[in-house]
């Protein structure tokens, strides 16, 4: 199977950006499920948030606890049948225009594939931010570590669709081919201004 223009962006930069994936009419139903399902999660009625200041998960919640209590960042499941919009999520999901791109960054066919982890990323109620970080590297990974983890297959997708105008998603465009630079494992979580460092408009 011959590369795509969007494999040969992942292959350079890690990430694709995909303009006008959606047509507006789904832009609009689907801003209307989101800002829906943020208001039940928000009000303390959607048990499977995440939730301020945790980062990464688990995310327990205490029987008979408020989910929303101290403030969320995310809502999680998006598919399950309780949930009123699950409908409308799950055809985004599984939309031609969303799995067709994952077929071609992928180079695999329907039989392929396994969708899951679908979730909302909402405005947080207090002021959060998610430290640098490589989604299934520690960061306490050797150079060595990192070459080893980065040489090896890919075998998952993962795609941000942002429903109003984001700037929130940071990169190094490359730095998913290589480990870290000394620079890089010596910034701070935060640090600001990395060398090549871009916000993703989308």
């Amino acid at each position: 199977m011959s590369k795509s223009s969007h494999r040969e962006n992942l292959e350079r930069d890690g990430f694709v950006l995909i303009p006008s994936l959606l047509t507006p009419e789904q832009i609009t139903t689907l801003r209307a499920a989101a800002s829906q399902t943020t208001t039940l999660a928000r009000s303390g009625n959607w048990p499977y948030v995440r939730t301020l200041p945790k980062q990464f998960p688990p995310w327990p919640i205490a029987p008979g606890a408020n989910p929303a209590a101290n403030g969320i960042w995310g809502v999680q499941f998006l598919m399950h049948p309780s949930l009123p919009n699950s409908s409308t999520f799950t055809q985004a999901y599984f939309s031609s225009a969303v799995i067709s791109i994952v077929k071609e960054l992928l180079q695999c066919r329907d039989e392929d594939l396994v969708l899951e982890l679908f979730n909302l990323l909402v405005r947080p109620d207090a002021d959060f931010e998610l430290v640098w970080h490589r989604d299934d590297i520690a960061a306490s990974a050797s150079a060595e570590e990192e070459m080893e983890r980065l040489g090896s297959k890919a075998w998952h997708a993962q795609w941000n669709m942002a429903l109003w105008d984001d700037e929130s998603l940071v990169v190094v465009p490359g730095s998913h081919a290589r480990a870290r630079t000394q620079v890089e494992r010596d910034a701070g979580p935060w640090e600001e201004g990395l060398p090549g460092e871009m916000r993703v408009k989308m």
